[in-house]
């Protein structure tokens, strides 16, 4: 339900559409690092799989499981969680990033979290805006939208984005600066109807990347240059739609909501697995000789999937039930998704070429919270989810010579329970215990025994308290958390075969328990009406406890015993802006996070860094000018590691890794209509 940011009892951060400008962010990578514990891994052209207080998937290839994720993404009622093209910004009212478990609100997909993008509502009269850009790695990128009011309860908004840039890579083989390159388009259309029995929003978007991926070196070179012979790519199309209703039941003293939601996806991700050319590999030190070895040092994976999800939702608010100033809502969700792969390569640690996979989930679930006013300062709140999760796998491998045929049931339960203080009219406080889920999977390599293709539901119970403060000049918000994970899901990793760089099994397992807890403290100050100070802080502290499994190599690895992947002790960021509504106007902000681990399986770690951004311009009335940089001290920084053999002739294993963008910058024009 629609509240003052004050009045919720959850961590939360809300970045509104003059934030997303003043960054000069077209993605939410290079957002992220001015909230607070969130993190994201590389490995994909536009980042798809983010961490929250150290929590959260950093790949999802073919045959790594079910479209289950622990941090979701939303985008107008529409769930894309796990697609790069879900964290476009484009023509956005905010975005909203709930840290801690969400399942009671979101559902199985936000154990750790949810991100959630608000497009810009139609206004109620005739305005539009266009910006343009120019930039070093050849970008360009265009922005437009416009506001149409088609009758006295009719407003429509249309909004078109497209943008290209090379990406930041040479290919020294191919002799090519765009065989990373991006190339993104975003169309959108919201309605709204404002009747006098109903309001209605309606919202139609299409996405489309067409997307190199040409980013790892064997040489892990800070050049940022490559040497593939074969062109990788991430490319994603995806359609959405969504129509929410709210509609007032005067007999019940009541207002119904419904919201409904269906989106489609085509992607493509592929890669030269090899990373290298045959020259490349000839020359020393490698010496390799197909004619000498008998075979061809050159490996290729290619995956293209089809994702399409529908969800329904019905929900009955009701105000005054039992005494004045209470609130119940009552609801239920029901979800289909169908995720299809075709994926051909060297599959399940070579024991298969291709792959043909359908996951079939159904979701249903019903819901109720219940808010009482204690006092006139305090108030609790309490809710409750019942989730029925089921999800069925077919996979057919080797032409269909291997076949798999399995299901998995779960029951899921999840609540919160939190008390919310109204200290006066501009300091609030809160604590708060919920119990967040994510649902069961299963493996999907052909040759696993039934009895350990499966794996449970892992279960999260977090404990907060925060405190909100905002005045005339300053805003400050802090929040202390612990939480501990059961029967926690791992992704294990092996390689197979020494010598060959894609024989890796991936499969999951509930093989541990683990905890984290930390601080998050945001706050801005302002020292005189034209000068504002900002600044966040995450502090983190996880641990993952140890855990056995058994390698493809017939000796057993206890891992664990440490803290989680992707879990940096801190992040933070400071920053300044000068300006008026018009004139001159500057920002400056540096963002940073401490060293963290790739991954549970091995100790590469990517380094601590800081990267340093800015911006400058001059406003008018209807127009802006705006130089702007990110990065601007070339900082080379890892975002995704392995750790494995891959270099002839002895391939010894070590780590390898890729690194965000460089320096970038550019200059953005901006005109109101």
């Amino acid at each position: 339900t629609e509240q003052p940011l004050a009045a919720v009892p959850a961590s939360i951060t809300i970045l509104d559409d003059n934030e997303i400008q003043d960054t000069g962010s077209a993605h939410l990578e290079t957002l992220a690092g001015t909230v607070p514990n969130l993190n994201w891994a590389g490995g994909t052209s536009r980042p798809r799989y983010f961490q929250i207080r150290g929590i959260g998937e950093r790949s999802h290839y073919a045959g790594g499981g079910p479209p289950s994720f622990t941090v979701g993404f939303v985008l107008d009622d529409v769930d894309l969680s796990g697609l790069g093209s879900a964290g476009l910004l484009f023509d956005l009212d905010q975005v909203e990033v709930f840290r801690g478990p969400q399942s009671t609100v979101f559902g199985p997909n936000s154990m750790a979290g949810l991100i959630s993008l608000q497009s810009a509502l139609p206004a109620g009269a005739l305005q539009g805006r266009i910006s343009a850009t120019a930039g070093t790695d050849a970008m360009m990128r265009v922005t437009g939208n416009v506001d149409l009011p088609a009758t006295r309860n009719l407003a429509v908004r249309l909004g078109y984005a497209t943008s290209q840039a090379d990406g930041f890579r040479t290919n020294e083989y191919l002799q090519r600066t765009d065989t990373n390159r991006r190339r993104e388009n975003v169309a959108r259309l919201r309605a709204l109807y404002a009747g006098r029995r109903a309001q209605l929003t309606a919202t139609l978007f299409h996405t489309d990347l067409d997307n190199g991926y040409d980013v790892w070196a064997p040489d892990n070179n800070t050049d940022l240059r490559t040497y593939t012979d074969r062109q990788g790519e991430d490319s994603q199309s995806t359609t959405g739609l969504s129509l929410r209703a709210e509609a007032p039941l005067p007999p019940l003293g009541a207002t119904l909501v419904s919201v409904t939601a269906h989106s489609r996806t085509r992607a493509v991700h592929s890669y030269d697995g090899d990373w290298g050319n045959d020259d490349f590999w000839a020359a020393p030190p490698y010496g390799f000789d197909p004619l000498e070895q008998g075979w061809r040092y050159d490996f290729y994976d290619h995956t293209r999937r089809q994702r399409t999800t529908s969800t329904q939702e019905l929900r009955l608010i009701r105000d005054g039930l039992l005494i004045s100033g209470d609130e119940v809502v009552t609801g239920v969700y029901a979800k289909l998704l169908e995720e299809e792969d075709d994926a051909s390569g060297y599959l399940f640690g070579g024991d298969a070429a291709d792959l043909l996979s359908t996951f079939d989930v159904r979701d249903l679930a019903l819901y109720a919270q219940y808010s009482l006013p204690l006092t006139a300062a305090w108030r609790l709140s309490a809710n409750l989810r019942a989730d029925h999760h089921r999800t069925r796998y077919e996979g057919l491998t080797d032409g269909g010579a291997e076949r798999v045929d399995h299901q998995v049931d779960d029951w899921l339960t999840g609540g919160k329970a939190a008390l919310h203080y109204q200290l006066n009219e501009t300091r609030t406080a809160f604590a708060s215990v919920s119990r967040g889920y994510r649902p069961g999977g299963l493996n999907q390599h052909p040759r696993l025994a039934a009895a350990s293709r499966p794996y449970k539901p892992e279960y999260i119970t977090s404990y907060e308290a925060g405190y909100r403060a905002s005045g005339s000049r300053h805003t400050l918000t802090a929040t202390l958390f612990y939480a501990r994970r059961a029967d926690q899901q791992v992704e294990l990793s092996s390689q197979q075969t020494p010598g060959d760089p894609s024989t890796f099994v991936y499969h999951t397992a509930n093989a541990s328990s683990g905890r984290t807890g930390g601080l998050e403290l945001e706050h801005s100050l302002r020292l005189r009406p034209s000068t504002r100070l900002f600044g966040s802080l995450g502090l983190l502290h996880t641990r993952v406890d140890s855990y056995t499994f058994r390698t493809g190599v017939d000796e057993e690895v206890t891992l664990g015993g440490r803290r989680a992947a992707y879990a940096p002790a801190y992040t933070f960021r400071f920053g300044g802006e000068y300006g008026w509504s018009s004139g001159l106007f500057a920002r400056v902000e540096t963002t940073g996070s401490d060293e963290f681990y790739f991954s549970q399986s091995h100790d590469g770690l990517a380094a601590a860094h800081q990267l340093l951004n800015g911006q400058a311009g001059y406003r008018g009335a209807t127009w802006s000018i705006t130089l702007w940089g990110r990065n601007l001290l070339d900082h080379r920084h890892a975002v995704r590691g392995f750790y494995f053999g891959l270099e002839p002739p002895d391939y010894p294993r070590r780590l390898y890794v890729t690194h965000g963008d460089p320096r970038h910058l550019g200059i953005t024009v901006t005109t109101s209509l």
